[in-house]
């Protein structure tokens, strides 16, 4: 057998050897575990929630100079917070106040991966950025 037809045929085993993988992708992070407690705000249907964040800040509303500023327990990372504040026209000319609360954090966690069929999971590390607005 000549030496390129040994090459060729090398070369297919390798790709034919390889196909199971093709097809698999990226293994998908573990879900993050939101931080136990929070803020009961109104939605704007005029119901109560839970919402799992706490809003730093001194003020009306606002939880304390140093209220835990992450949204996802077990973390361990940067968080960067930014506060705006201004006002938004529609297009009547009716004015609004905006105020918005953005949160950016990224480095690593221990979530939880689903693992039974009838419901279940198992902790996991990942690393991820995660952002609030």
């Amino acid at each position: 057998m000549p030496k390129w037809e040994k090459l060729f045929l090398g070369a297919a085993l390798l790709a034919l050897a390889t196909v199971s993988g093709w097809g698999q992708g990226a293994a998908a992070p573990p879900s993050p575990i939101s931080l136990p407690g929070g803020d009961i705000l109104s939605n704007p249907d005029g119901s109560n929630a839970l919402w799992t964040s706490f809003v730093p800040g001194v003020g009306a509303f606002l939880d304390g100079k140093n209220a835990e500023p992450n949204i996802v327990t077990n973390f361990k990372g940067q968080v960067a917070m930014g506060y705006t504040l201004g006002t938004a026209t529609d297009n009547n000319g009716n004015q609004y106040a905006v105020i918005t609360d953005i949160r950016v954090y990224r480095g690593d966690y221990v979530g939880g991966v689903p693992t039974y069929p009838g419901g279940g999971s198992t902790s996991t590390k990942g690393h991820a950025t995660f952002v609030l607005i």
